[in-house]
């Protein structure tokens, strides 16, 4: 959350968080708090700074599909079979992660839960779309299970990932106060 939400609202929402978590909540509690945290502060972001957002997501899918698409075309030259979609995931992740290192750079901290945010809701309307209109032929389960976990998961998590490692005080996060309960 330090590395995710502006500033001065981390540093006093992750304070009463904590003394809260110590003072007996539970930790699905403080986890679902922290994001409506990040919700709630992209969603200010977005209203704040609407060309930021808007250009935060399209440096984000013009790194992340180029990216993408290069190392798993590469990849699938040389493995065959079902074994591809194990080496894709990685390449999905780190690609994913690239693209949310790049938005934490250029952009303030809620962009990269913005950006992550609208994968979330494109991949939503692709598969949408997809149900919707069946002009495909029907997709093999594994290849539905692999798409619907790059999307869904592996995507957003891994720009989630890059925009912590890509935030200034990244290290300060692993020395964070521990959430074990007193």
């Amino acid at each position: 959350m330090e590395s995710l939400v502006a500033g001065r609202m981390s540093e006093a929402l992750l304070g009463d968080l904590i003394e809260q978590y110590q003072g007996g909540r539970s930790r699905t509690w403080y986890w679902w708090q922290v994001l409506q945290a990040l919700v709630i502060s992209a969603g200010r972001e977005v209203r704040r700074r609407t060309l930021d957002t808007v250009s935060a997501i399209i440096i984000g899918c013009a790194t992340a599909l180029p990216l993408c698409y290069a190392s798993t075309s590469l990849a699938a030259r040389f493995v065959s079979g079902y074994k591809t979609f194990l080496v894709f995931v990685p390449l999905v992740f780190f690609s994913a992660a690239a693209s949310g290192w790049i938005v934490r750079r250029s952009y303030p901290r809620p962009m990269v839960v913005i950006y992550a945010g609208f994968c979330l809701v494109a991949s939503a309307v692709a598969f949408a779309m997809y149900a919707w209109l069946p002009i495909y032929d029907p997709i093999p389960l594994p290849v539905l299970a692999f798409l619907l976990a790059s999307d869904f998961i592996i995507g957003p998590v891994g720009v989630l990932a890059g925009g912590i490692w890509a935030s200034p005080g990244a290290r300060d996060v692993w020395e964070s106060p521990s959430l074990d309960a007193p």
